[in-house]
C-alpha cells in the first residue's frame, strides 16, 4: 500500500532531525522519502496533518499484558508479597482456563492492550509474556507491532507454576520456530524472569538459544534491594556480575529496572553494549526504589523507558512513562537538568527500538513506516512553542492527542478510531471475562 502524509506541520525524525511544513511518503510498509510536493502512485491514501507533529511510533520495551486484566486491584504491597498474593494467583486462575481450552482470555487481553497502546502512539511492546497463542493473533487482528518475550523460570516459584523443565525447553524452540518472524510483525526474544528464578544452568541454554536464533534477550535485574544481596550472599556477587561471568552481557541484552545497582554494575552494563529498561511508575508503585538513571546516562550506558505491567503500573501510557522518567531523575538527584525531554523521547523511541531489535524508532527513508500524528489543538498544549517542540510533546501531550497510528505502513487507527476490529465488541467481551477470571482468582493462593 502507497500511504502519503501531507502538509505535516511538525515532523519528528528524531531528535536531532526536525522539519517543518513538509510531506511524507510511505511504500510497502517503509517510509520512502521526505520533502515537499511529493508524488504518489494512483491510488494511494492520502492524510492531512496539517496543524499536527509526526512522531515516531513510540515504543514499549517492557511490558506484561497479561496483567492487563489486574488494573486498579493491586493493593499497597512490594514486590515480592505482590507476586504471591496477586500475580501467582492469577496465573493459576489462567493455567486452570488454559488447560480446559478456554484460549480466549489470552487473545482478549492482548487485544485491549494493543488497542490501549495503539490509542496513545505505541506501535510496538515488548511483552514478557504468559504465553499463549491467542495473544498474538490478537496483535495480528489489530496491526500491533510486538516482541514476544518467552519467560523462563525454574525456582522459588511455585512448582505448579514451573512444568517439566526438558518439555519446556522443547516447547521454546519450537515456539521461536513457528513465531519469530523476521520480516513480519511478531518477533520473538528470550525472557529469564530473573537470576532469582533461574539457575545457572538455565541462564546459559537460554543465552545459547539466542545466539544461534539471533534473538534478543531481556531479564529482570536488580529490581529490589534484597535481590542483590540475596545473589551476593549466594554466589558471592551482584546479579549484573552474575550475568557477566555467565557471559550474558552483551548487546543483545536488555536489563529491566536495575534499580540497586553499583558503581562496579554500572561500569559492567556501559562495556558489555547491555540495555537497561528504566519503569519509573511502576518502580514508585511497588516501592522498588530510585534507579541511578543519570549515572547510567553518564556512563554511557543505552538506556529506554518502558510500561511495566497493568498490575504494577495500572496504564500503558508511554506520555506519563516519558514524565515520569524526567522527574523522577531531577528529584532524585536534586539536578534539574539530570534527565531532559530529548533524553526522554530517544529513551521511548530509538533506544527502545533497539530492545526491540527491529528498525522504527525513527522516520528516516528505508525505515519501517510505524508513527504516530499528534493534534496540537487541545488548551493543554497553548500556547504552543515550535521552537521547543520536544518538550511541548514530552511536558504536555497526551495519549488522547494522538489522532492517527500507522504501523508497518498500515492505518491502524485513524481519527481517534481503531480501524481493524470492533472496538466495543472486545471491550465487551473482555469485561465478562475479566469478571469471571477475577472470581476465581481467589480459590489461588500461594
Amino acid at each position: 500500500m502507497s500511504l502519503i502524509i501531507r502538509n505535516i506541520s511538525h515532523l519528528v525524525s528524531n531528535i536531532d532531525y526536525i522539519q517543518h511544513d513538509c510531506d511524507l511518503l510511505i511504500e510497502n510498509g517503509r517510509v520512502v522519502s521526505i520533502g515537499h510536493n511529493l508524488g504518489a502512485s494512483a491510488g494511494a491514501k492520502v492524510i492531512d496533518a496539517e496543524g499536527c507533529a509526526v512522531i515516531p511510533g513510540l515504543i514499549n520495551p517492557h511490558t506484561h499484558l497479561y496483567q492487563n486484566f489486574l488494573k486498579g486491584v493491586s493493593p499497597g504491597l512490594p514486590l515480592v508479597p505482590w507476586c504471591s498474593q496477586v500475580l501467582f494467583p492469577t496465573v493459576g486462575a489462567l493455567n486452570e482456563q488454559f488447560e480446559q481450552g478456554n484460549n480466549r482470555s489470552a487473545y482478549l487481553w492482548s487485544a485491549c492492550a494493543a488497542i490501549e497502546m495503539i490509542k496513545g502512539g505505541i506501535t510496538c511492546c515488548l511483552d514478557m509474556a504468559h504465553i499463549n497463542e491467542g495473544s498474538f493473533h490478537a496483535w495480528q487482528d489489530i496491526g500491533l507491532r510486538g516482541v514476544v518475550g518467552y519467560v523462563l523460570a525454574n525456582q522459588w516459584i511455585p512448582e505448579d507454576l514451573i512444568g517439566d523443565e526438558e518439555q519446556t525447553r522443547a516447547k521454546v524452540v519450537a515456539f521461536i520456530e513457528k513465531w519469530h518472524q523476521t520480516d513480519g510483525l511478531v518477533r520473538v526474544c528470550l525472557s529469564p524472569s530473573t537470576v532469582f528464578l533461574c539457575d545457572d544452568d538455565l541462564l546459559l541454554w537460554a543465552g545459547e538459544q539466542a545466539e544461534k536464533y539471533n534473538l534478543g534477550m531481556q531479564i529482570h535485574v536488580s529490581e529490589i534491594a534484597s535481590e542483590g544481596q540475596d545473589t551476593l550472599d549466594d554466589r558471592g556477587m551482584t546479579p549484573v556480575e552474575l550475568l557477566d561471568e555467565l557471559g550474558l552481557l552483551s548487546p543483545r541484552l536488555s536489563a529491566v529496572h536495575c534499580v540497586h545497582v553499583n558503581a562496579s554494575d554500572i561500569e559492567r552494563l556501559a562495556n558489555s553494549g547491555a540495555g537497561v529498561v528504566h519503569c519509573p511508575k511502576s518502580n514508585m508503585k511497588l516501592a522498588d526504589g530510585i534507579a541511578p538513571i543519570f549515572e547510567m546516562k553518564e556512563a554511557g550506558i543505552h538506556l529506554s523507558v518502558g510500561t511495566d505491567g497493568c498490575a504494577s503500573n495500572d496504564l500503558l501510557d508511554m506520555w506519563e512513562e516519558m514524565r515520569a522518567a524526567v522527574l523522577l531523575a531531577r528529584v532524585a538527584t536534586s539536578n534539574a537538568d539530570a534527565l531532559s525531554a530529548r533524553d526522554a523521547f530517544r529513551m521511548a523511541t530509538i533506544e527502545a527500538a533497539r530492545v526491540c531489535r527491529t528498525e522504527a524508532g525513527e522516520i528516516l527513508p528505508g525505515r519501517l513506516a510505524d508513527l504516530a500524528i499528534i493534534e496540537l489543538k487541545g488548551a493543554h498544549l497553548r500556547p504552543f512553542h515550535a521552537d521547543r517542540l520536544l518538550e511541548m510533546l514530552v511536558f504536555c501531550a497526551r495519549a488522547g492527542d494522538v489522532r492517527d497510528t500507522i504501523i508497518n505502513g498500515e492505518i491502524v487507527m485513524r481519527d481517534r478510531q481503531i480501524q481493524t476490529v470492533n472496538e466495543a465488541e472486545i471491550m465487551q467481551e473482555a469485561e465478562e471475562a475479566e469478571a469471571a477470571l477475577y472470581a476465581r482468582r481467589a480459590d489461588f493462593s500461594y
